[in-house]
């Protein structure tokens, strides 16, 4: 992986992306079944940032009377959503739609629902682009913004030693600064704050908690070793010798100390969910 998002190769790193979302599906599909139920009549449903489809083919199963607009900038990204969706029997549903962001938002169909999945925060302006999703909604339709909610932990405390806090707290400071290797940035106010000033009523937050306790499967120890590399390529240069030092060690399939080989390794996080309602006649 590169050093920004449109470095990424991402028709080598779909893939990962699907079975990184299929480990979250726990607590993201709780998400989701929360959102359809509230908008149970939906004709259209646009997934922001919609990668290889995951959340928008869900969507398309939960409501089957809907079309699912799955807008992404990474063509390859959304040929495997076109792929997801047949072999799970909603292609008639879904359409895709390439998109670079917030240039080509204006551009995207009026929806009753709009799922933004961890993408306002890499957005410029984060409340320019909150105001052009708020325009997109039909009235009394939903915006839906994944941003926050617990960070990942997966050691005992004795065996993380504050690593976790460390990289957090380095993470943070680049999106502060704007200096984050994936754009990432630290909105200039709450995201419930930004969804009222766009003119949204009824906001309203919600987490969903993901609770894999020890041991873990196989496949969820791939996708915790697969985040921490993520974190040690994007990272490195900003830690510490002796945190990338233990990012290799907790990342080596050989090491007696990885997460691929530990029994106390678990995964505990929380997401959460800020949602906003056009009202009719805004």
């Amino acid at each position: 992986m590169g050093h920004s998002p449109d470095s990424v190769d991402w028709a080598e790193y779909g893939p990962d992306l699907i079975a990184d979302a299929e480990i979250n599906a726990p607590m993201v599909n709780r998400a989701l079944e929360w959102l359809s139920r509230r908008v149970p009549q939906a004709g259209l449903i646009l997934d922001v940032g919609s990668g290889p489809g995951v959340a928008a083919c869900r969507f398309a199963q939960l409501l089957p009377g809907a079309t699912v607009v799955a807008a992404d900038g990474a063509a390859p990204l959304l040929a495997l959503a076109r792929e997801r969706a047949e072999r799970l029997g909603v292609g008639d549903q879904l359409t895709t739609r390439e998109v670079r962001l917030p240039e080509g938002i204006a551009a995207l169909p009026r929806a009753d629902l709009i799922w933004v999945g961890g993408v306002a925060h890499h957005l410029p302006d984060p409340a320019a682009g909150i105001r052009a999703f708020g325009e997109l909604l039909r009235p009394g339709g939903v915006l839906a913004l994944r941003e926050g909610g617990l960070p990942l932990h997966y050691l005992p405390a004795a065996a993380d030693d504050g690593l976790t806090a460390r990289i957090n707290g380095v993470d943070h400071k680049l999106s502060h600064d704007h200096a984050h290797p994936m754009g990432a940035i630290v909105a200039p106010r709450s995201w419930p704050e930004l969804l009222a000033e766009a003119g949204l009523t009824g906001v309203r937050s919600r987490s969903f908690l993901l609770d894999l306790p020890a041991p873990l499967a196989d496949a969820a120890r791939r996708h915790l070793a697969r985040t921490l590399h993520r974190t040690r390529e994007l990272l490195a240069k900003h830690l510490t010798a002796d945190d990338v030092d233990r990012l290799d060690i907790l990342t080596d399939p050989e090491h007696p100390e990885s997460v691929l080989r530990r029994r106390d390794v678990f995964m505990l996080r929380a997401t959460t969910i800020h949602t906003a309602v056009r009202t009719r006649g805004l």
